[in-house]
């Protein structure tokens, strides 16, 4: 790295100078006064992150805690369970403290926490590299109540660049609510614009997991359908002959009749581009409520997927002020791991 950045093993709680703002159903932060140049601000407490949810009829008659699970992206049951005992969880605005209640569809939903540690695998005075957690937001310009991860590593580690907008401090490039991985983020107006052409001219390398439902009978398949919007909607994508052009490669891990586990290399960054190219050949991605709701197969045990089974594993660029090459490999998180395993599937590196 040529002594320029510090590469991170482990999670990192730094929130320096950060000022909570609690909004129904979201979390932004405040900075609370920048330190001068040359000095480190003073180390504040954690943001509190309040998150609403409405239960789901997938969902009904499940117990609090299994719902806190699947509904908040990063939180285990346990951790679950130890918030409903703090007193943080309210069930259609009543604070409830027992955790094995059965819940009914459209009940709501409300959980009060800290804000979770960021997880940095690289920090320069150029970018960061952090794991995005499931349940956020990349950035507000994503029109969802989800907690801000951009807002979130401003309030942490910024200022950042703002030349793309407000709503998008640092933001390069961009993950799903849903899914979990590794994210750059630029620290200057110059590393902005540096590594948003690697993006642009595809040089940069991105991989991804996926746990997939009705599993092809190939070990490699490459989708090459262009992409475009469905008219009349927000998010939804399709394939379409007059749509950009998207490649996905993907490589089967492991695999039982029901399920796989596959690596997923993506040479363009189009919205939902992996989601649409799997669910529109028949494997869909194990919890995408979006595109994979005919062919989904049920899970061993018959529990709910506790989200979107898809996390940005491995990205590799060229640093924007050395030029030298950078990788950064995130490993699957538990609540995805677990599922894996409880497929009888070997998760990689086990």
């Amino acid at each position: 790295m040529g002594g320029q950045g510090r590469a991170k093993g482990g999670w990192n709680l730094c929130l320096r100078g950060a000022q909570e703002l609690l909004v129904h159903g979201s979390t932004e932060w405040a900075p609370a006064g920048r330190a001068p140049a040359g000095t480190l601000p003073p180390v504040s407490k954690s943001p509190r992150l309040q998150q609403s949810f409405v239960v789901p009829r997938s969902l009904a008659g499940e117990r609090l805690d299994r719902v806190l699970e699947a509904l908040s992206g990063d939180l285990s049951r346990s951790q679950a369970q130890k918030s409903v005992r703090r007193g943080d969880v309210f069930v259609d605005g009543r604070r409830v403290l027992r955790s094995n209640g059965a819940l009914s569809k459209g009940q709501t939903l409300r959980i009060e926490r800290d804000a979770p540690p960021v997880r940095l695998l690289f920090e320069d005075e150029a970018l960061l590299v952090a794991v995005k957690p499931a349940g956020w937001i990349t950035h507000r310009a994503d029109r969802s109540d989800a907690p801000d991860f951009s807002a979130h590593l401003d309030a942490s580690f910024g200022p950042l660049p703002t030349d793309r907008g407000d709503e998008r401090p640092g933001v390069v490039h961009r993950l799903d609510r849903e899914t979990s991985g590794v994210l750059v983020v630029a620290r200057t107006s110059e590393s902005l614009t540096a590594l948003q052409d690697q993006f642009r001219e595809r040089t940069v390398t991105k991989r991804y997991f996926a746990l997939i439902s009705c599993p092809p009978r190939e070990d490699v398949l490459v989708f090459d359908s262009p992409l475009a919007a469905v008219p009349g909607t927000l998010d939804r994508q399709r394939t379409d002959p007059d749509g950009k052009p998207a490649r996905t490669d993907v490589q089967i891990v492991a695999r039982t009749a029901d399920h796989a586990l596959c690596e997923c290399t993506i040479h363009t960054g189009r919205r939902h581009q992996i989601r649409v190219h799997l669910a529109e050949a028949g494997h869909p991605v194990v919890g995408d409520v979006l595109y994979g709701t005919k062919k989904q197969r049920p899970l061993k045990g018959s529990i709910p997927p506790p989200r979107l089974a898809l996390h940005a594993s491995h990205l590799a660029f060229d640093h924007p002020t050395s030029g030298e090459r950078l990788a950064f490999d995130a490993p699957l998180p538990e609540d995805l791991a677990s599922i894996v395993r409880g497929q009888g599937l070997s998760t990689p590196g086990a």
